[in-house]
This record gives structure tokens, C-alpha cells and sequence, in this order.
């Protein structure tokens, strides 16, 4: 699939202190290879994919992306968003999206931080392999998800 839509037809959705999270239980194995490639432009600070052309994101800036999952089986969710962000700010409101989803064990989830994604805007909530979880308040100083197991 192309990245390539046109310019008037893409979003952009920055927005400080939010995280937009995307996840999927579909097997990782079976996801091509072409939809997480990106192309960068703009002194290579930016990027795109056939991932956030799917969802009509402009651009996104790598450095504010994380991805975890599983190549293998399917793990669970707050394992999967802790271990790509320690801060337990979005957890509880993520974990209630995701049970809402049926996506409390997934193979892979992607967060785009200092984003804040809309469907309305968009009008896209899910492709083939990912479903849009929702954008979230987050703090990058509040407790770690995994305090309890630091001890």
C-alpha cells in the first residue's frame, strides 16, 4: 500500500502531554514488513508509513514513537504499553479501552506521544492489522507501572 495521499487529505493531531495508542492481535508475523517501513523526510525528523497513511497522519516524528509487542504469541497489554513507557498516567484509562476492544492480550501496540489521534477528524478507527485505542492524558513524571515490582 502507499504512503503516498495527498497532503490536503492527511492530519496533523500534535498535542502536548497526550498519548495516542494503537494495538493489535493480529500475528506479527503476518503483518508485512512494508507497513512499518518508513520514509523520511524533512532533515529525516520526519516520518511516514503505511500505518499512519492508513490513518491519515501526515507525519509523525519517529523519536516520539514507541512499538513493543510480540513476534511469537500474544502478551499482555500493560505489559506491553509499560515496557514502551514506564508512566502510569494513561494505564487505567488504557486497560478499560482495551477491555472494551477485546484487546487485553495483543501482539504488537504502538504509542505516538505528543500526539492526540481523533477518529472524528479521521474518520479511521482500525485497518487490517491495528485498532485505534484512544488518545490519552500522559506524564512523563508520574509513577512508574511497574513501581510495585522495583522494590
Amino acid at each position: 500500500m502507499s504512503t503516498d495521499i495527498p497532503q490536503e487529505q492527511s492530519l496533523l493531531f500534535n498535542k502536548k502531554n497526550k498519548v495516542s495508542i494503537w494495538a493489535a492481535n493480529f500475528p506479527y508475523a503476518d503483518i508485512p514488513d512494508e507497513y512499518f517501513e518508513e520514509t523520511f523526510f524533512k532533515n529525516n525528523k520526519r516520518a511516514k508509513n503505511t500505518w499512519s497513511a492508513n490513518y491519515k497522519i501526515r507525519y509523525f516524528l519517529p523519536e516520539d514513537m514507541e512499538t513493543n509487542g510480540s513476534h511469537d504469541s500474544l502478551i499482555d497489554i500493560r505489559e506491553a504499553a509499560g515496557q514502551c513507557s514506564c508512566s502510569s498516567s494513561y494505564i487505567v484509562n488504557l486497560l478499560s479501552k482495551a477491555k472494551k476492544a477485546k484487546l487485553e492480550q495483543v501482539s504488537w501496540i504502538i504509542l505516538l506521544f505528543e500526539q492526540e489521534y481523533s477518529t472524528k477528524l479521521s474518520g479511521v478507527s482500525q485497518d487490517k492489522y491495528t485498532t485505534f485505542l484512544g488518545a490519552f492524558n500522559y506524564d512523563p513524571l508520574s509513577e512508574s507501572v511497574f513501581a510495585e515490582n522495583e522494590e
